[in-house]
């Protein structure tokens, strides 16, 4: 086995266990089929380059009751994960400067979790900013921020005074299956809302995925983990042919040295 072969293979091993470790990140575009609006007007929630997060876009909110919805099979039919695997689902999230809410000036996005267990008992996991401590003088308008692990959820409706972070739902709730994520405002939030959201990651027991909204397939920042399988694999190759050309001028040394005393 040559030089360059064992560098290879010593790359793609150190790529499968970057990746096995990294969060997966998929991007979503306009174009795309996976995500799509399911209340609204089809304008109320779509992918622009408005205000670029991560890349070249995010997802624009506008108006009254919207959701942006990825659920993996478009009928809510299949499980994308078991509930009690969930660890956190987080998003970025920014209010714009022009919003005017019917609700609250400091009104958030909404990301909600579908739920499903059994064949007809449906729910929600939903986060908002109001059950999260983020209204007032904490919120800045065209100012983007993260949820993490410990942000709060309510479940279905009427019972937002009931709010917990997903492992405690977990905890209690272990029996039902994820069968969707959206992102979108509320009822009542009004003609005037304007917000951005982008990066909803769902993590699991098994890994985790970010879903990365850019106005095209060119738009998304490389993460870390590929800069850095990159960096590797180009200075493997590098190294590779530095030592392979080290190895060609000793050969044609020692044939000279051989004509020489000959």
């Amino acid at each position: 086995m040559n030089l360059m072969t064992k560098f290879g293979i010593a790359a793609v091993m150190l790529a499968g266990t970057a990746g096995a470790a990294e969060a997966a990140t998929t991007i979503v575009t306009p174009k795309a089929t996976t995500w799509r609006v399911t209340t609204g007007t089809a304008n109320s929630a779509k992918i622009t380059g408005t205000e670029a997060h991560s890349g070249d876009g995010s997802l624009e909110l506008k108006g009254d009751v919207s959701r942006f919805t990825y659920d993996g099979t478009s009928s809510f039919s299949s499980a994308i994960a078991s509930l009690a695997d969930v660890r956190s689902l987080t998003f970025d999230w920014r209010i714009a400067g022009d919003t005017v809410s019917a609700l609250n000036p400091d009104y958030t996005p909404a990301l909600r979790l579908n739920i499903k267990n059994g064949i007809l008992q449906y729910g929600e996991l939903i986060w908002e900013g109001v059950y999260n401590g983020v209204y007032g003088a904490t919120t800045v308008p065209d100012t983007w921020y993260s949820t993490d692990s410990t942000a709060k959820f309510y479940f279905g409706r009427g019972n937002e005074n009931g709010a917990k972070t997903l492992a405690e739902w977990t905890a209690s709730m272990g029996t039902w299956d994820v069968v969707g994520i959206s992102v979108g405002q509320g009822s009542s939030a009004g003609a005037g809302f304007h917000a951005f959201a982008d990066n909803v990651t769902l993590a699991t027991t098994r890994g985790s995925t970010t879903y990365n909204f850019e106005a095209t397939a060119n738009g998304a920042v490389p993460e870390p983990a590929t800069w850095a399988m990159m960096i590797l694999g180009m200075g493997a190759v590098g190294f590779a042919m530095r030592r392979r050309m080290k190895v060609s001028e000793a050969n044609f040394t020692n044939k000279v040295r051989a004509i020489a005393a000959a």
